[in-house]
């Protein structure tokens, strides 16, 4: 019976991805190649990117975003592994407000790490070319359109908060992802989902949710849309090795394989211009 579970969950795995057999580094359809099916991706405002301190420009002007909803809610979480990543979907009571007033309402959240033998480090984005070991992305839609399928095919349609991970000190835990990854174990096959309750998404944030980067940009997997309003926060998550670890060992991705290596290579800035809504760039990759 655990063997047809297993057959099973691959199956769904597969079916899930609409078809489509993107990977970010094997098979016939690697990232270097998504554009031949996605012409999308070869694109000149592409994402993730190598933000460039000495190229960000401060911009004072730019308000702190404005998170609603986002603390713990007696509700339940859906959490699947779709074969590239770890994604968590969030209800419409949550929404973020940016420096616009724009309102964005939360769709899912997922995660982007290393762990492979040819990079450890497995954030998209990367800051003077060095790379974190996590990237979260708490990805939204444009309030004005009735959902997220509406949204995702409009210019203003989408925006995403980012944040980094860098390895803590010390061996304690970090009490906020507890919960989380110990729900890894009940999705380690693609399609395989699972429920987290009373899940508290602020506290899985840095404690400085003031400070952040901006620019506009893509989704970092296909199709690639170029209508992503990209924030990502300065102050790094810390966590113990023993926590990184297990994000980075748990799953199986659609090769049946250890799920490593989940991110996209940075693209070319091009023309665009990174803002920042705070002067001293004086955060840090580790501690």
């Amino acid at each position: 019976m655990r063997a047809v579970a297993i057959l099973l969950s691959l199956f769904l795995g597969v079916s899930a991805q609409h078809g489509s057999q993107w990977s970010y580094s094997e098979g016939a359809l690697d990232q270097e190649r998504w554009a031949e099916q996605y012409p999308t991706c070869g694109g000149k405002r592409q994402s993730p990117i190598n933000l460039q301190k000495k190229l960000i420009e401060y911009n004072p002007t730019l308000k702190g975003l404005n998170l609603v909803g986002y603390e713990a809610q007696n509700l339940k979480f859906s959490m699947i592994n779709n074969g590239h990543t770890v994604q968590i979907s969030l209800p419409q009571t949550m929404h973020m407000t940016t420096a616009d007033g724009t309102v964005y309402m939360a769709q899912q959240m997922h995660f982007h790490w290393g762990g492979g033998s040819s990079e450890m480090r497995g954030s998209e984005h990367t800051i003077d070319k060095k790379r974190y070991m996590i990237e979260a992305h708490v990805v939204h839609y444009n309030s004005n359109y009735k959902n997220y399928d509406v949204a995702k095919d409009h210019p203003d349609g989408l925006a995403v908060l980012a944040f980094f991970f860098v390895e803590s000190h010390d061996d304690a835990e970090n009490p906020h992802y507890t919960e989380f990854l110990s729900h890894l174990k009940n999705i380690r096959y693609p399609g395989q989902s699972t429920t987290l309750s009373g899940f508290d998404i602020k506290d899985m944030l840095p404690r400085n949710l003031q400070d952040y980067y901006t620019y506009h940009g893509s989704l970092t997997t296909p199709p690639c849309t170029e209508n992503v309003l990209w924030f990502l926060l300065a102050e790094p998550v810390k966590l113990p090795k023993k926590q990184i670890l297990k994000l980075e060992n748990s799953l199986l991705d659609n090769q049946n394989k250890t799920l490593q290596n989940a991110y996209r290579l940075t693209q070319p800035l091009n023309d665009r211009v990174v803002q920042a809504n705070f002067e001293h760039f004086s955060y840090t990759r580790s501690e």
